[in-house]
């Protein structure tokens, strides 16, 4: 008894100071990610938000001006709803608040997954959002980030609640779908990465027992929520607006090297996450190289680091991007041999914590698949576009046999905890590009 009690008061205890650092946070401007700041990417969100205030929504998206890799639904969502943003810290203020939605919608996912689980326990575990680095940066500078991860809790929160509905042919059900389809649709529109998100709930209404003419209808309703999309490819002539397109050189070439990187960042996540999974984390280890068929999974990520060994030299590689272990390379080594040395055995380590924790499942690896694929067509892969994503998605859409404990959930916290004092330390002695 008296150790519940220590993790209860605990747990309250830390959920209180998250909260609280996420004020506080917002009141000492801080920048743990790098983007952050009046010099930082708030100046470039600014100033296309007030294209839209001042011009029609045609005139702004064709604007010379207009720069952006994501598409504009943040800026028209605020130019419409947003009633604050004439001045910036009153933008900024609007975009702390909402941003608020995140941690919330999670702790309600996690109870919509977890029904058997203690609430304080969940709580503790939605709190991690609090201190997670881009989540916080992104709220306490108006940017885009944490839109996308709304809508994409609150797609899996209403295609967990249509799914398990029975089939009554009455205008819930339709209003049901049409929630599913319109949050996972938005994923989308907030940030193209999260076109995941409405591919996994389209897949999985169409595999479900669900009546056909409820799929017909879940394909007529993604087709409606494409069409602005399709006319945005038909004004700009590519798939974002020209100015980024020529930037990011988006399906101009492949970028390879991404790829480890990407597995790098990922893996970094998933892994006090390993710690919820039923066995423990030594005996995963030990199981996994017990099983040949894993050798032949590993083999894959094998052949990609040789490649990387032969045929990319990572001294000519940008400086923008590639996540914490390129970061850490550069802490920990001075002389590029053991920064490389450093780098592919974190690929190769990433690569066996990713196999442990997607356990050969298909939906898993499709997903891993999916972001692999896409950061190869990406100029930059940054730590920001999985902070908190890989965490959110792990709990949630991700297909893995996850139990919630104190002891796991404190684990968690505290990695989440380093990582954001090591992000400020970061940045507040470094001025390169993030």
């Amino acid at each position: 008894m008296k150790n519940f009690d220590l993790y209860k008061y605990t747990s309250i205890f830390l959920i209180v100071l998250a909260v609280s650092s996420y004020f506080v946070g917002f009141y000492l401007n801080e920048n743990s990610a790098g983007s952050g700041s009046f010099d930082g990417d708030f100046g470039h969100i600014w100033r296309n938000l007030y294209l839209f205030v001042n011009n029609d929504i045609n005139s702004s998206l064709n604007h010379p001006d207009y720069h952006d890799s994501r598409l504009p639904a943040s800026y028209l969502m605020h130019e419409f709803l947003n009633p604050f943003i004439e001045t910036k810290i009153g933008f900024r203020r609007s975009v702390f608040i909402i941003s608020l939605l995140l941690p919330f919608l999670f702790f309600l996912s996690l109870k919509q997954k977890f029904k058997q689980t203690d609430n304080l326990l969940l709580l503790l575990v939605s709190s991690v959002v609090f201190i997670s680095p881009y989540f916080r940066t992104s709220a306490f500078w108006g940017l885009q980030e944490n839109y996308g991860l709304i809508f994409l809790l609150l797609s899996f929160l209403s295609l967990n609640y249509f799914l398990n509905t029975q089939d009554v042919k009455n205008y819930k059900i339709f209003l049901k779908i049409s929630l599913v389809t319109f949050f996972s649709s938005f994923c989308f529109y907030f940030d193209q990465k999260l076109l995941i998100i409405p591919l996994l709930c389209f897949f999985q209404i169409m595999m479900s027992s669900k009546s056909l003419n409820l799929k017909i209808l879940t394909i007529f309703f993604y087709f409606m929520f494409s069409l602005p999309y399709i006319y945005l490819i038909i004004l700009w002539g590519s798939l974002i607006t020209p100015a980024a397109s020529d930037v990011n050189n988006l399906g101009g070439k492949l970028f390879s090297y991404n790829i480890g990187y990407t597995i790098t960042i990922i893996a970094f996540y998933i892994f006090p996450i390993l710690f919820f999974l039923e066995k423990n984390i030594l005996i995963q280890i030990k199981d996994f190289f017990l099983n040949k068929k894993n050798y032949y999974l590993l083999l894959i990520f094998i052949i990609y680091i040789i490649y990387f060994l032969n045929f990319i030299n990572i001294e000519n590689l940008p400086i923008l991007g590639k996540g914490i272990i390129y970061k850490l390379s550069l802490v920990l080594f001075d002389k590029k041999l053991l920064q490389e040395i450093f780098t592919y055995f974190s690929f190769f380590a990433a690569s066996i914590f990713l196999l442990i924790f997607l356990n050969r499942n298909l939906k898993n690896i499709l997903i891993l698949l999916y972001f692999l694929l896409l950061s190869a067509v990406m100029a930059y892969t940054l730590q920001e576009y999985f902070d908190p994503l890989v965490i959110l998605m792990a709990f949630t859409f991700f297909n893995s046999k996850i139990i919630i404990n104190y002891k796991n959930s404190m684990i968690l916290y505290i990695y989440a905890v380093i990582l954001l004092i090591g992000s400020n330390i970061y940045y507040a002695n470094n001025l390169v590009n993030y």
